[in-house]
């Protein structure tokens, strides 16, 4: 019987997030071997790709130039010519900023109104001008990026691979944040290293569709198809997301793949970026529950529930750690004594046998968990368990991220430790901005009688 209700309810998230962690464990260890394609021949099959970069402007975000230099640079080592380089932006100075870059420019323009909003907006009227051009056929690929996305020669060849193979019409490969490493905040930064971990599940969701969660960069998809599916899916902020679920709903099981080719892209640059960022996708998961089927919808409602309880399992986690152990630690320091002249009487030799005494006898600072006999039965393991893969999260997807940056090995070991030392931190940074979404939304949807506030895409800072 728990008596303390604050661990009672502690115990019951801890138990819901169990499933979780076997899922990302088992994910992690089968598609290890194929999450970063590795057999890079080079086989002159050579289809028609054209590299979209997608932006608001480039000439406000100078990282767009960085990616086109990318592409140029690995197109060029992996012998590669049969490519263009498209930018679609809002800003019309983006034609002259771009003027000495081998890209074409092409402007959205303000007169054009589909049943899209912002992004998925620009999406659409990229789709049309193809049309127009009569470039919307399979002999044509789209690789889809975001402005700060940075491609290689594995990028390259990777995607060369799998449009040679047939392996689908549609595919996606795996983002690592290295980019701006150390000039974005270090808190945003280290968050960083779950979204690659993320990455691991997005195989399994690609290889069985429809994925839960897509990325609108690293897409890769045949031109005709996007075309026919097009991005007119009303006003929402998830378009990728929907794109996936209308692509598997019109082509099937096996239409998509994971081509495995890496895109190195930048973390939020500081906390209000990474907030806005985190919310964004939060909302665009709840708009777009209601258009899946059954299944999809359960599935998806089950990854919102976890992001909401997440933050609230990390707060009563991190409050029962703070109840215990701190009357622990005042009491190692309460044989210092003060008197009115400010002179110091401290016993390092009842101090250090206090420490001692206190190490001999752990378990009294976890009792209320051993009254209950949780630490010494098979759930003790499996929470234990679950903890050491949310640990190990971070630290995979930390050196992921590390791996592709400049960083000598001292400052990475720091890292690692500074992440492990700030994971509970870290994880209510990541699951605060789901918590504050899933109840603004219903907020604005229940309350307000399903007048939805109009909610606006932050353009976060590059």
């Amino acid at each position: 019987m728990i008596d303390n209700p604050a661990l009672m309810i502690a115990m019951i998230l801890w138990i819901f997030f169990i499933p979780n962690a076997v899922k990302l464990f088992y994910r992690f260890v089968r598609n290890n071997k194929q999450f970063i394609e590795k057999d890079l021949r080079r086989i002159s099959n050579d289809p028609k790709i054209i590299f979209q970069i997608t932006t608001k402007s480039a000439t406000k975000t100078s990282v767009v130039k960085r990616g086109i230099q990318s592409i140029i640079d690995s197109c060029k080592s992996t012998k590669y010519a049969k490519y263009e380089i498209l930018v679609v932006t809002e800003d019309p100075k983006d034609t002259e900023t771009l003027e000495f870059m081998p890209c074409k420019v092409l402007c959205v323009e303000k007169s054009f109104s589909p049943n899209a909003i912002k992004k998925a907006r620009a999406l659409q009227f990229a789709v049309e001008s193809r049309r127009k051009l009569k470039k919307q056929n399979s002999d044509h690929w789209i690789f889809h990026m975001d402005d700060e996305s940075y491609v290689v020669p594995q990028t390259i060849l990777s995607i060369l691979k799998f449009i040679r193979e047939k392996k689908g019409i549609a595919s996606e490969g795996p983002i690592f944040y290295p980019l701006k490493f150390e000039k974005a905040n270090r808190i945003t930064a280290l968050a960083e290293s779950m979204r690659a971990f993320g990455c691991f599940e997005c195989v399994t969701h690609m290889h069985n569709p429809p994925p839960i969660h897509m990325h609108g960069s690293n897409l890769l998809v045949r031109s005709d198809v996007e075309d026919k599916i097009g991005w007119e899916f009303g006003p929402i902020l998830a378009e990728d997301q929907r794109f996936g679920y209308e692509l598997y709903k019109k082509y099937g099981r096996n239409s998509m793949g994971w081509h495995g080719g890496i895109l190195l892209e930048q973390p939020p640059l500081n906390i209000k970026d990474h907030f806005m960022q985190r919310r964004r996708w939060v909302i665009g998961n709840l708009q777009n529950i209601e258009n899946f089927s059954r299944m999809f919808k359960f599935r998806l409602i089950y990854k919102c529930t976890s992001f909401f309880l997440g933050f609230v399992s990390g707060v009563i986690s991190l409050a029962l750690a703070f109840y215990i152990n701190i009357p622990k630690l005042i009491s190692v320091f309460s044989y210092a004594s003060f008197d009115w002249n400010n002179n110091i009487s401290f016993d390092l030799f009842v101090w250090f046998d206090r420490i001692m005494h206190i190490n001999s006898t752990y378990n009294e600072i976890l009792r209320p968990l051993f009254d209950i006999q949780v630490f010494d039965s098979t759930l003790a393991l499996i929470l234990l368990f679950s903890s050491t893969v949310w640990l190990l999260s971070y630290q995979v997807g930390l050196f992921l991220n590390l791996k592709y940056t400049r960083i000598g090995r001292l400052k990475r070991i720091f890292l690692h430790i500074q992440t492990l030392i700030l994971a509970p931190f870290l994880g209510l940074l990541e699951s605060f901005p789901a918590f504050y979404s899933v109840i603004e939304f219903y907020f604005y949807k229940l309350i307000r009688q399903n007048k939805l506030k109009s909610y606006d895409f932050y353009v976060i800072k590059k």
